[in-house]
């Protein structure tokens, strides 16, 4: 006899306050308003931000699992730091995984994707000019996960694009002059070119030599945690 289960109600598709404070304070420390080491004091934020202290601490709580933010021996919360370690981490996750997405996805990419991602490519060659990396940032990612989400693998696009935010304040570092922008933008067009061959194996290779490119600017420039 098939078990009978109680309905259940969808819940509503609205941002919690705890999300809400946690977006707040992952965008200030992103920007650069909470630079690496800011003490992150439940009191002090929750009263600057017109709340209790109990979304405070889930707030800090969910940006501690993301990496945003440490908690020292003594308990105390914290901006962390920007690292070698940290870096290396975040990037060797990157290279496996946002590799796999791109040849996956390229394989299945369509015309109309193709279409976007080339409308895409125009804006991100002006905001390149500009050198607005909020902006080029978030069109880089619509870029790539246009050819992502054509792999229809959408537990792998979530860890991709986690990973890709988590990298944000390195992927500022490494725009940090406009002969880097130019350089950044003109290798999206390999990626473009292997989607429309709906070749694998050298979207696959572009992603991947763009995050080495990447790595290659910034790697030696970083503290090391073991001298902290």
């Amino acid at each position: 006899m098939e078990e009978l289960i109680a309905p259940i109600a969808p819940l509503e598709e609205r941002e919690s306050i705890e999300e809400r404070v946690a977006r707040t304070l992952r965008d200030l420390i992103v920007g650069g308003q909470l630079p690496s080491g800011t003490p992150l004091v439940q009191r002090d934020l929750a009263k600057q931000l017109g709340v209790s202290p109990t979304p405070v601490r889930a707030g800090l709580s969910q940006l501690e699992r993301e990496g945003f933010v440490a908690v020292t021996a003594t308990g105390r919360a914290v901006v962390s730091r920007l690292t070698q370690e940290d870096f290396e981490e975040i990037y060797a996750a990157r290279l496996g995984l946002e590799g796999l997405a791109a040849r996956v996805g390229a394989v299945s990419v369509g015309p109309a994707e193709i279409t976007q991602m080339k409308r895409t490519l125009r804006h991100l060659r002006e905001l390149a000019v500009e050198q607005d990396v909020d902006a080029y940032l978030n069109q880089r990612w619509e870029f790539h996960a246009t050819c992502y989400r054509s792999s229809g693998r959408q537990r792998l696009v979530d860890e991709v694009e986690r990973l890709f935010w988590r990298s944000d304040r390195y992927n500022r570092l490494v725009l940090s002059t406009a002969e880097r922008f130019r350089e950044s933008v003109g290798r999206y067009r390999e990626l473009l070119v292997a989607c429309e061959a709906r070749d694998g194996a050298q979207a696959e290779r572009c992603v991947q030599d763009g995050m080495r490119w990447a790595i290659d600017r910034l790697a030696g420039t970083l503290p090391s945690e073991a001298g902290e």
